[in-house]
């Protein structure tokens, strides 16, 4: 008899586990982020390589291309100004900029309300000190653009690892390094003066982030 109570306490201890890591919401992005973001396609081509910072409470978001790192003539830098639905294609060199409209709000920067939790492991080894990284495994869908995506969040601060987009057009992944928890200048956020009174260009509805992004 003490053996079948036993039994009864550790599967409905199981069954209680399984149920929270099936239920768990999705976690909020922490008030500020910076750091590396590496842009692959699946077959492994190296499309962007560059720092972000992105202020997940004003929803704005900057990616500067790192010009060690490419062969291209032109390197990618971008303003994003969610909330306003507006993309800023700055060239700093020469001093100009282009504005276009950006109504698609997604991005691999902060997990989807809508997320579906899917376990809970580690990146590494979970018993040997600071060689461990453990992480939550997402996925979800993006009706609006006919893509999936999976992305990796650490469990503990809630910061994105990794993401994996597919669509009908593209494959990405994006890698975050060396990921930290403050931006030392906002002024990134805000336009060069050389964008103000630049006319803006409407762009469908489903122009995103992602298609910043190709071979």
């Amino acid at each position: 008899m003490r053996t079948f109570e036993l039994f009864c306490v550790v599967f409905w201890c199981l069954c209680a586990a399984a149920w929270a890591s099936s239920s768990r919401q999705p976690c909020q992005s922490p008030a500020m982020t910076s750091g590396t973001l590496m842009v692959t396609s699946t077959g492994g081509h190296d499309i962007a390589h560059g720092d972000f910072s992105y202020d997940s409470t004003a929803k704005k978001l900057r990616f500067v291309e790192s010009e060690s790192h490419s062969n291209k003539t032109t390197h990618m830098d971008v303003l994003i100004h969610f909330e306003e639905s507006v993309l800023f294609e700055i060239d700093s060199k020469n001093q100009s900029c282009k504005k276009e409209t950006l109504k698609y709000r997604r991005h691999p920067m902060e997990l989807p309300s809508d997320a579906t939790h899917e376990s809970e492991t580690y990146l590494g080894s979970p018993s040997k000190s600071e060689q461990g990284l453990r992480v939550r495994m997402w996925d979800g869908k993006l009706p609006g653009l006919h893509a999936n995506y999976t992305m990796l969040t650490t469990s503990c601060g809630c910061l994105t690892v990794y993401c994996r987009y597919h669509s009908e057009k593209t494959d990405l992944t994006f890698s975050f390094m060396n990921v930290e928890t403050e931006v030392d200048d906002t002024q990134v956020f805000v336009p060069p003066a050389y964008c103000d009174g630049v006319a803006l260009d409407d762009t469908p509805d489903d122009h995103s982030f992602f298609d910043l992004f190709h071979d």
